[in-house]
């Protein structure tokens, strides 16, 4: 599918789900007309493949899989990330509630297992994972706390687990911003539930884990940066670049990545 030029899912109305059967329609269909391929190009450059393929590389740096582990991809999509993680570890069980999301190459993977089902309602045993990564996937739930608690459920005791989060709307920058009167906010429609960087910390801590690291990706530059890059042609890659080296600064981040640990 063809990149859209500023397309996507940015500026509509929140979508709304009454249950996860709903859920599980959208999501069905919206893989059956090509999932989220193609993106968002901006001046040759397809920036929502530059931000995802930085997604998965923090998700991996924080997860390091290891020989003999069993990991859990909750919400894995097309499971371009499981594959990469079985080439580190035993086994890999990949979980998304669409059940056509997963590419057909990706199943050919012998330790790489494909299972449809909803990330609140595990249907897994207590104590199963040694590892587990969720990739933009809360912000997609209805009951983000509850998933949460099932990702405690089935983690063994002192099992790793790594969430990678938008925070697109919930910056530092974007509310100086939105106090001067600058910028704009941006609306995106499929994701149920906004947190910050620390609501991500503490809905972590509740479900009973321990914070261990934590980066920023794609530190939020401001309105003029945004505006730059929107115009100015040869500035779209290094401003992109540079708002992608800058990883100490979460609270001011567009995407997160938080490791935490089972006690």
């Amino acid at each position: 599918m063809k990149p859209r030029e500023f397309s996507g899912i940015l500026d509509k109305e929140r979508l709304e789900f009454r249950d996860n059967a709903e859920l599980e329609r959208y999501y069905e269909a919206k893989y059956g007309q090509g999932g989220y391929a193609g993106g968002c190009l901006l001046h040759g450059i397809n920036v929502s493949q530059v931000y995802h393929d930085e997604r998965h590389r923090s998700a991996l740096k924080f997860l390091r899989p290891a020989a003999g582990e069993v990991i859990l991809d909750a919400g894995c999509g097309t499971g371009s990330l499981a594959v990469r993680i079985a080439a580190r570890c035993r086994e890999v069980r990949a979980i998304d509630i669409a059940g056509n999301a997963f590419a057909p190459a990706h199943r050919a993977v012998a330790n790489v297992h494909f299972r449809k089902m909803n990330v609140e309602a595990l249907d897994f045993p207590a104590a199963t994972f040694d590892a587990i990564v969720s990739v933009e996937t809360l912000e997609h739930l209805i009951n983000p706390a509850v998933a949460l608690a099932e990702f405690h459920r089935v983690l063994n005791p002192g099992g790793r687990l790594v969430l990678t989060y938008p925070t697109v709307n919930r910056t530092a920058m974007g509310a100086l911003q939105r106090r001067l009167g600058l910028g704009r906010r941006l609306n995106i429609s499929e994701h149920l539930n906004e947190w910050n960087y620390d609501e991500v910390v503490a809905a972590g801590r509740a479900a009973g884990f321990v914070c261990t690291a934590s980066e920023g990706l794609v530190f939020d530059l401001g309105a003029g940066f945004s505006w730059l890059r929107a115009k100015v042609r040869l500035l779209a890659r290094p401003i992109t670049r540079l708002s992608l080296a800058i990883r100490w600064f979460p609270r001011n981040s567009a995407f997160v990545t938080v490791a935490f640990r089972r006690p």
